[in-house]
Order: C-alpha cells, then sequence, then structure tokens
C-alpha cells in the first residue's frame, strides 16, 4: 500500500461546504504582440497525446498578463460533492517525483490542446515503459486485452475506446478496466488503463488497492510511453466517461480545482482558454480550456459538480484564473476541491 497514493482516500461521499469564488470583472486587456508567461512555469513535455484527426477551434488569448479587478460581485456560497475514491495508476514516489506530468496538465480531460488533438477523454501518466501500473481501488477486474476486439460494455461486444474503424491497432491498445467494489450514488465506477505494455491480471480477478496489475507502454494510438487513465460511470464504455481529477486523492499537501464556465443564458462555454495565476505575485502557471466537443461522444460533466474545466496537484495558496475579460481569485487547500462558478446570468 505504500507505494500508491492513497492513504487519506474518502471512503464514501464527503459533503463539504466551499466557499465558491468571488468573481471579479476586469477592464478588456489591452493586447500585446506575444504573451510573456514565466518560463519555468511549464515544463517541455515529451509528446504522448493522441494524434488529431478533427481539431477543434478553441478562442486564443492576445495577453497572459491577469487584468486589474474594477468590481466585486459575489456569488452565494453552495455545498460541493467532494468524491476521491481513488488512489493514482502509478506509484506515490513516481508521480511525487514528476507531479507536473502526473497528471500531464497541458492535455487533460475534456481538451483539446487548443485545438491540436481530438476532445481527451481522460488524463496522461507520462511515464517510461514498463513502469509498474496500480489497481487505484479494490476491484474486479473486468476488461483485460486489446482494444481491437469489441470487450467492453455490458455484454463484453462494445469496442473500449474511440469507435474509429479506421484504426487497425485500437485506440488504447493493451487496455485494463477495473470496476471499483464501491458504487457511487447508485451506480458503478470503473477506471481505465490505455496503452499498457503487458497485462498482470485477468478478468473475473479479485484486487485490491495498490496491487500490481499491469504495465506502463504505448500500444494502440500513443506517440510516446504513458497510460491513459478514464473514469467511467454506470457503463464500461466510451461514452460513459468522467474527469478523474475529481475521483482521485491529490499528492499530498496539494489540493485540486474544479470550475463551471458559462454564458449569460447560463449554458456551458466550450474551448475557452483558462490561464492560472499565482496571486499577489501575477506568476503564469497554466493554461487548459474548457470541455470541448468533436464528433466523437461528449466527454461528460460531474453529475454533482456540473463543471467543465479542472486541474490537479495545485500548491495551497491564492491564485487568479482568467478567463477572458474576466479575472477570478480562488483559495486551494491541501487535500481538497476548491469549486468555482464563473459567468453566467
Amino acid at each position: 500500500m505504500g507505494c500508491i497514493a492513497g492513504s487519506a482516500v474518502v471512503v464514501g461521499i464527503l459533503l463539504q461546504p466551499v466557499v465558491v469564488a468571488a468573481l471579479v470583472k476586469s477592464p478588456t486587456p489591452t493586447p500585446t504582440d506575444t504573451p510573456t508567461p514565466t518560463s519555468t512555469a511549464t515544463p517541455t513535455l515529451t509528446p504522448t497525446r493522441l494524434p488529431t484527426r478533427t481539431a477543434t477551434p478553441v478562442p486564443t488569448e492576445s495577453n497572459d498578463t491577469p487584468p486589474a479587478p474594477s468590481a466585486l460581485v459575489t456569488r452565494t456560497p453552495r455545498p460541493v460533492v467532494q468524491h476521491f475514491l481513488l488512489g493514482l495508476p502509478v506509484a506515490l514516489s513516481v508521480a511525487e517525483a514528476s507531479p507536473l506530468v502526473n497528471p500531464d496538465p497541458t492535455y487533460l480531460y475534456g481538451t483539446t490542446q487548443f485545438g491540436n488533438y481530438d476532445v481527451h477523454h481522460g488524463e496522461e501518466f507520462e511515464n517510461p515503459i514498463g513502469t509498474p501500473l496500480y489497481a487505484v481501488a479494490d476491484g474486479t477486474i473486468v476488461t483485460a486485452g486489446s482494444d481491437t476486439q469489441p470487450i467492453c460494455g455490458d455484454d463484453g461486444k462494445t469496442i473500449c475506446g474511440e469507435p474509429d474503424p479506421s484504426l487497425p491497432n485500437g485506440y488504447y491498445g493493451k487496455l485494463i478496466v477495473l470496476q471499483l467494489d464501491q458504487d457511487y450514488n447508485g451506480q458503478r465506477v470503473f477506471a481505465l488503463y490505455g496503452h499498457v505494455n503487458s497485462i498482470g491480471v485477468e478478468v473475473g480477478e479479485k484486487v485490491e488497492k495498490g496491487d500490481e496489475i499491469g504495465t506502463i507502454g504505448m500500444t494502440g494510438v500513443a506517440l510516446g510511453p504513458h497510460v491513459h487513465f478514464e473514469v467511467r460511470l454506470g457503463v464500461n464504455d466510451y461514452y460513459h466517461t468522467r474527469n478523474p481529477i475529481l475521483w482521485m486523492t491529490p499528492l499530498p499537501g496539494r489540493g485540486s480545482l474544479a470550475g463551471r464556465f458559462m454564458d449569460t443564458q447560463g449554458n456551458l462555454v466550450r474551448g475557452a482558454r483558462v490561464t492560472i495565476y499565482r496571486a499577489g505575485s501575477n506568476e503564469f502557471l497554466v493554461s487548459t480550456e474548457t470541455y470541448g466537443r468533436d464528433q466523437w461522444p461528449p466527454v461528460n460533466s460531474d453529475d454533482d459538480l456540473g463543471e467543465n474545466f479542472a486541474m490537479s496537484n495545485l500548491l495551497p495558496g491564492a491564485y487568479i484564473v482568467r478567463i477572458g475579460q474576466y479575472a477570478y481569485p480562488f483559495t486551494i487547500q491541501s487535500g481538497t476541491l476548491t469549486f468555482i462558478e464563473l459567468g453566467g446570468p
């Protein structure tokens, strides 16, 4: 158990009141020709994402400096359901040694890396071929094999990955799916490991959290060694994914962020750039985007939160999130989920 994160995993549902961050509208920033984020904020990563077939256009920002707040609008705090039921698919020591690629923040759930790739249905954990993979919770292996065959779904006759017949080697290559012993709100929870190199378990095998079940590879549609990790709720197929960040316990001493960005009618805004800065110093940390949509089955918001973006493993402290002409302050606490609502009526 010492090699997998989860000593502080919350079993069941924690209903924890989290203050929704105040919303700060700011004046439209003055465009500049070249953004100037801090060069050390985001490391250069080995390309391991899935190659795109249809790029999804997204808005672009003209300035990476957060605008100064000019007005303050507050929202009524509401309770946020926190359900960290899972550990990590890799060893805790591996994740702590490279927290910025476990998972990779440049290609998070629901994102397209700003139009370069298909909408992502999971998270990437980038580590060398042969890195051990572990059960993220107690459960039963329900799928173990190749994505070239229809081995997912309740009948075991559904393709596990992207339903694209042009992929002769399968979308996820070799894969493993674990069904948790614990349901969530009466629905089954599944954890999928894709692009694996070796499979160390069989269908029907019972495993405990922290058991080794396989190794990282680059089978299927993969440009480098990593494991593609998914959470599926209710049904073990590509249509029922959820954001794994909302299910995995953050690394020790870190916290997670989720948010909901809406238009003036209250609809979720797709493909909007989300940029995080450290408050006070205005240090640029990372950019992501709200959930996109393409010709493949859509990604899904959490049933309780209704979010359309999330980030993991942020250090505790005060931050600013910028979307378009708005800047919003929020605070991260260790071991918890911070939720913010942006825009809306």
